[in-house]
């Protein structure tokens, strides 16, 4: 089995160091790395036009900048105007439950203002009015019971 040399690597820090580096001896003769090629770094002209802008691409960019920026004000606008509605729309839920609470205190206070002696006395005292006698009051079916309506004198009683 033939043996193998394994080149083991390890981190410290953050330089990566081989395990194991035998020196080189001075006697030995150095290698020399072959020299690279150097680059110019001439750009060639079809590259510059293919950077260039021309008027066709700088129409369609400004266009679309336009656009967003009136689309983002026009977006700006309509949340303040949905803002405003919502406080309009509390403004207004707060005088509705306003008006609900008096109208609640007006009904217990209509309620409470007179009892049904109370009444009797108004009706009988100040109104001069009295109770039926007996025989004064008639009885008779109706077909629609949701209301009468009087055509002519409701007839005595038989």
């Amino acid at each position: 089995m033939s043996e193998r040399v394994r080149n083991m690597y390890y981190v410290d820090g953050s330089a990566a160091r081989k395990m194991n580096v035998v020196p080189q001896r001075e006697s030995e003769p150095r290698v020399r790395e072959p020299q690279r090629k150097k680059t110019t770094h001439a750009v060639p002209k079809s590259f510059d036009k293919a950077l260039a802008f021309n008027m066709g691409y700088t129409m369609f960019v400004v266009a679309a900048v336009f656009i967003i920026v009136c689309a983002c004000g026009y977006m700006l606008f309509m949340e303040a105007k949905v803002s405003d509605q919502q406080t309009h729309i509390n403004e207004m839920e707060a005088q509705l439950e306003n008006i609900k609470s008096d109208n609640n205190a007006m009904g217990v206070s209509l309620e409470n203002m007179y009892t049904i002696d109370d009444i009797y006395n108004i009706a009988t005292n100040e109104l001069g009015m009295v109770y039926a006698k007996k025989g004064q009051i008639i009885y008779y079916d109706s077909a629609n019971e949701d209301y009468v309506k009087q055509y002519q004198d409701v007839p005595e009683a038989e």
